[in-house]
């Protein structure tokens, strides 16, 4: 089995739309879209809840207000910011729903990989009107086996894909022989969506509507251009199909890959504030002014983090700045999931109703502090 190919030319500027092409939003204006649609998306939570994906409704507000290509380069059509958009546009979106801004970290952020994979794969995803790209961090089976044509990929499978249900393209990482007779490393390929088998066993605690279900993917071949070493995603090493040079593309995966996903627990924390501030059922007492400091105190932390990053002489940040990133994104996560569960404890016996938002929040924020990246055993130390 193959996979088709598609040569189209490259986007120079803002997609086009039937006016003309539309200009790249400014940080600002980024923000203030999500603020602006968080309340519509909010309106869809429960549903979402309930059939445990986003309704298509939902994920084209994401598309219209060009969410998901904050990071995509302007020359490929995109907004060509950077990681703190990403993280405040995924907290102002998880004020509404957790898993809208969920889907919205880690689709928009893959768009920031695909920009330094060889230009015919990029041309493949950034000519569609909105970059839907999916994310599997380790798909499981054998190495893909090198082949002339690309890479044999054959019995694979894969957990948690977030924003499978609404991709085009998923970002896959495999191991993978760098070259023949050469031992498998690590890589990331791209995989069409559509040549990939789904699997519904999506039933969870929470971050339900991110609808982030297994796949299998039997047999496919993956062409040379959708295939990229996962070194190259460091800029410490050169880059073997050339990267953008803002400032994003100067910054490591491996620091500030999951850095909008902070946004979401600062999302959750703010709603869970804003519920309890509207409920009469709640008990007194509830140190609402602390809470929300400890809210804007580990955002503050992260944006720091991201501008010492920025400013770094050292490709990637130095070690100490790279592990400090990994600490503080945990530390945020850690203290919002805090926030959240001292606000479902202070909201009285109505909470455990499955139409509370509160429950609902609870529920989200819980599941998403569960991933690694917010595990403090594990990134709490930064070099000596």
């Amino acid at each position: 089995m193959t996979a088709a190919t598609t040569s189209v030319p490259a986007p120079e500027g803002p997609r086009d739309t039937e006016d003309g092409p539309r200009p790249a939003l400014s940080h600002d204006e980024a923000v203030a879209a999500a603020r602006a649609i968080a309340p519509r998306l909010g309106a869809y939570a429960a549903e979402a809840d309930r059939l445990r994906t986003l309704p298509e409704e939902a994920v084209r507000l994401l598309d219209d207000a060009r969410l998901l290509d904050i990071l995509t380069p302007r020359l490929w059509g995109g907004g060509g910011l950077g990681f703190a958009t990403a993280l405040l546009t995924t907290e102002e979106l998880s004020r509404g729903c957790a898993s809208v801004g969920w889907l919205r970290a880690v689709m928009g952020g893959n768009t920031w990989t695909v920009a330094q994979f060889p230009v015919e794969a990029r041309q493949e995803v950034f000519s569609a009107p909105s970059s839907r790209v999916a994310l599997q961090l380790r798909l499981a089976g054998p190495p893909a086996r090198r082949v002339p044509e690309g890479y044999l990929l054959r019995g694979m499978w894969g957990r948690f894909c977030s924003g499978i249900d609404h991709a085009e393209w998923i970002v896959a990482g495999v191991s993978a022989p760098p070259a023949p007779g050469a031992e498998p490393e690590p890589h990331v390929v791209l995989l069409p969506q559509q040549r990939t088998v789904g699997i519904d066993d999506w039933h969870t605690s929470g971050l339900r509507g991110t609808g982030s279900r297994s796949f299998t993917v039997p047999e496919l071949l993956v062409p040379h251009h959708r295939v990229l070493p996962l070194s190259a995603l460091d800029p410490v090493n050169p880059s073997p199909h050339g990267r953008p040079r803002t400032t994003p593309y100067r910054m490591a995966f491996a620091a500030v890959g999951t850095v909008a996903l902070a946004g979401v627990l600062l999302g959750a924390a703010r709603a869970a504030l804003d519920a309890y501030a509207g409920s009469p059922g709640g008990v007194s007492g509830l140190d609402v002014s602390g809470l929300t400091a400890t809210v804007d105190t580990a955002r503050a932390l992260l944006l720091a983090d991201l501008d010492v990053l920025a400013a770094s002489s050292a490709p990637g940040g130095t070690p100490e700045e790279r592990a400090r990133m990994r600490r503080d994104i945990a530390y945020a996560g850690t203290r919002c999931r805090e926030v959240v569960n001292a606000v479902y404890e202070a909201s009285g016996s109505a909470v455990i109703y499955d139409d509370a938002p509160v429950q609902r929040i609870w529920r989200d924020a819980n599941a998403a502090a569960q991933h690694p990246t917010f595990d403090l055993r594990r990134w709490g130390a930064t070099p000596s």
